[in-house]
């Protein structure tokens, strides 16, 4: 099956094989494929051969391996596009989108938090913690920060339906309102990883946004952690000036 006398690693050519059957759905999201001595046994392959082909298909995203449980087929990535609702997207992909709530009420700002809103430290402020769902399961968790004095704009039944800011369309509160994001990659720490359903340190991609009102006031300021094996964060192509 494998060209040995090729100039193409043994390794790359069992990576290609496996994500044929990945795409051609003989492997389907969650299912366990073989593992390392089974990849050996089947094809007659060193053990370094098939332990990089593997570690490529997850770097590529492909697969998840968990230790002591083998090597699962990832869903397929999330597109998250800053200028549409990650909701459309994911009942594109015929998954139902959705939200659980951990916690919604007042709290104490933490000190970051109170100098990117504006606020003196410790400041009162309506903090929510909610997990952004897909079939049911965690793919994000989001905990977003909003002045006391706009608590009478947070709609309460909205955090758990629809976009991550609709809870606060009531009274107005976004129109005209603009966002700036910043991306990080980082590793889950224990809570993230708790929440996620991910072992501590996985790879996850953090999406910080602040939000401001017309008047330039901050309106929101909010973190959301995004499994790296769900989510991938695309911008919209932009015309290069000469």
């Amino acid at each position: 099956m494998f060209q040995r006398s090729s100039p193409v690693p043994l390794y790359y050519q069992l990576k290609q094989f496996l994500i044929e059957r990945i795409e051609h759905g003989d492997y389907k999201p969650d299912d366990l494929i073989p593992g390392e001595h089974e990849l050996q046994q089947t094809f007659k392959l060193s053990r370094t051969t098939v332990r990089q082909a593997l570690q490529e298909l997850e770097r590529a995203g492909y697969v998840s391996r968990h230790r002591g449980r083998g090597t699962f087929v990832t869903r397929q990535r999330l597109d998250h596009v800053p200028a549409a609702r990650l909701g459309d997207h994911l009942r594109a992909l015929g998954q139902q989108p959705g939200w659980h709530v951990l916690s919604a009420d007042l709290e104490a700002a933490p000190l970051p938090v109170a100098e990117r809103l504006r606020l003196v430290p410790g400041a009162r402020v309506f903090c929510s913690r909610r997990l952004r769902l897909a079939d049911d399961q965690p793919v994000g968790y989001v905990v977003a920060y909003v002045p006391s004095g706009l608590a009478e704009a947070v709609d309460r039944t909205k955090l758990g339906v629809g976009g991550s800011r609709d809870y606060l369309r009531a009274l107005g509160a976004l129109r005209g309102s603009r966002a700036e994001r910043t991306l990080e990659a980082a590793a889950a720490d224990d809570r993230e990883a708790e929440v996620l359903s991910v072992a501590t340190g996985t790879p996850v991609l953090k999406i910080y946004r602040l939000t401001f009102g017309a008047d330039g006031r901050p309106l929101e300021d909010s973190c959301g952690t995004y499994r790296g094996d769900r989510l991938r964060y695309r911008i919209a192509p932009t015309r290069e000036s000469d």
